[in-house]
């Protein structure tokens, strides 16, 4: 090919489903890394008047665990379960999505680790995505200036790209976390919406670039 899809994953620091999700997505993206680009993009779950606390508008997360360890083999930390049991901690994915963004423009090529490593942060260790602390925490395990990052995460300019990239996700029918999106060219679509296992998007994947090399030897 002359040049490469790009495999786009829509996904929120705040989705539980997303995290069961990381493995698959890291294996998708291990496999097709001669083939595929990897673009990560933060949707937006709970933005606005749609942040709440635990307690006020997600107290579904309670019983939705169990489902998503016995689909996905993912494991909540008892930290976060007792976060969720507390109930007053705040949903609201602006920090980690802002904190992705920001990445994602310094250093691009640690954008998938990077949304693996926040989310572990959340549904693993209970740390808040809210303290800008927990954000520097994680910047120690990657190359990344954490000066740079935190003039870029505080800019506003980040706040508008990742409020713009919010709209887009919304337009592009993805905001079902997590999505894949497929990139083709200049054309845009929507591949899978929740969670999916490995072998299905594997599968799927392997066939369309086949056809793909095909149609551009």
């Amino acid at each position: 090919m002359s040049s490469k899809i790009t495999l786009v994953y829509v996904y929120d620091p705040l989705c539980g489903w997303c995290y069961g999700f990381h493995p698959v997505m890291d294996k998708l993206a291990d496999r097709f890394r001669e083939q595929l680009n990897i673009r990560v993009v933060p949707g937006g779950l709970a933005i606005d008047e749609s942040a709440q606390t635990i307690s006020e508008g997600y107290s579904y997360i309670r019983d939705s665990l169990k489902v998503v360890e016995s689909k996905t083999g993912a494991v909540f930390g008892e930290p976060f379960v007792q976060l969720v049991e507390e109930g007053s901690y705040l949903y609201d994915s602006m920090p980690g999505c802002k904190a992705q963004n920001a990445v994602n423009q310094i250093a691009p090529e640690h954008s998938l680790p990077f949304a693996g490593a926040v989310q572990k942060a959340l549904f693993q260790s209970g740390k808040s995505l809210n303290q800008f602390e927990t954000f520097l925490s994680i910047l120690n395990d990657f190359p990344i200036n954490p000066a740079e990052f935190e003039a870029v995460y505080t800019s506003n300019e980040i706040e508008t790209i990742t409020r713009e990239q919010f709209a887009w996700v919304h337009k592009n029918n993805a905001s079902a976390f997590p999505a894949l999106l497929l990139e083709i060219g200049d054309e845009t679509g929507l591949m899978s919406k929740g969670y999916r296992p490995y072998d299905t998007l594997e599968s799927h994947l392997h066939h369309l670039i086949r056809n793909i090399e095909k149609m551009n030897p």
